[in-house]
């Protein structure tokens, strides 16, 4: 019997991931990398509270001192901390660019192109049905390009780089909260020299002024966070497959922000690009039948 509180844990992670865009696309034209380096700061702040209060539940400081033990796992780390970093910048890009339906692609995408890796790098197998799965998202990928006139990149970036993340994650075999704060660990002195640097070369800082400026910079945190940890709590209670098809209450909420929020309009051929992932996704859990796919989540 699934669990109750397993399929709530995950389906708010989900929900919430997919409501990132309204917070980015209420804080107007702020400078991306100035997003991104309070989501690193505070997300570090909060994984440090985290750690050090609930070490039986989280993992301690001793854990992610180990996790950094020899160098193949510090190289490992310092991968992640860039795939990650590209995700981010992307992700937040395609917000304010009001790309919001291109990134949402990316992320309905980004479990398959998750499999292929894992053939390629992990030498995992895929059958026929999961074969037949990865050329229909392809097809919708293919057709996407056609429509747009080019190659369209924020999906694709999104899509390569968190799978990236994800294989790499998955071969380090760590535990994925103190994964994420070794993680915010290497990034945050990066965030201090930039903000820093910034305030030195006379650039706005949008959130360097007014109490209300603050504390959306420390939301940045809660927002990575809060949908991290109600995920795992959610995937520890689940069945692996069930909690990846959880997973695309994000891009579809993503889906629904743009039409609703952002008052974007999808072409016919967008419903139609979207129709074929769907399609894939479908076949792919579908020929599972219970064993399902890993896909690894740290919006």
């Amino acid at each position: 019997m699934l669990s109750f509180s397993g399929l709530v844990y995950a389906s708010l992670a989900a929900l919430l991931w997919g409501f990132v865009p309204v917070y980015i696309g209420y804080l107007g034209d702020v400078d991306p990398m100035e997003i991104v380096v309070h989501r690193a700061l505070w997300s570090g702040v909060i994984l440090l509270g985290l750690v050090t209060l609930a070490p039986s539940l989280f993992g301690g400081i001793r854990d992610a001192r180990a996790a950094l033990a020899t160098p193949r796992m510090r190289l490992g780390f310092f991968v992640t901390c860039i795939l990650l970093s590209v995700n981010w910048i992307v992700f937040v890009y395609a917000v304010q660019a009001r790309q919001v339906f291109d990134a949402a692609l990316g992320y309905f995408i980004y479990p398959l192109v998750t499999v292929v890796l894992g053939i390629w790098v992990l030498h995992e197998r895929l059958d026929r049905w999961g074969w037949a799965a990865v050329g229909i998202v392809f097809c919708g990928v293919a057709l996407k390009t056609f429509h747009h006139g080019g190659v369209p990149w924020i999906a694709l970036i999104l899509a390569l780089s968190f799978a990236l993340y994800g294989v790499t994650r998955k071969r380090m075999m760590v535990n994925p909260v103190i994964g994420m704060f070794v993680e915010t660990v290497f990034l945050i002195p990066l965030s201090i020299i930039y903000l820093a640097w910034s305030h030195y070369a006379g650039q706005k800082i949008f959130f360097g002024g007014g109490a209300v400026n603050v504390a959306l910079a420390v939301f940045a945190g809660v927002v990575t966070v809060v949908p991290l940890l109600l995920y795992h709590a959610g995937n520890r209670a689940l069945p692996i497959s069930i909690a990846s098809l959880l997973f695309y209450i994000n891009p579809t909420t993503q889906l629904v922000v743009g039409l609703v929020y952002f008052d974007l309009v999808a072409a016919p051929e967008e419903w139609l690009v979207f129709g074929l992932i769907w399609a894939g996704l479908a076949l792919y859990f579908a020929s599972r039948r219970g064993g399902g796919a890993s896909v690894n989540h740290a919006r």
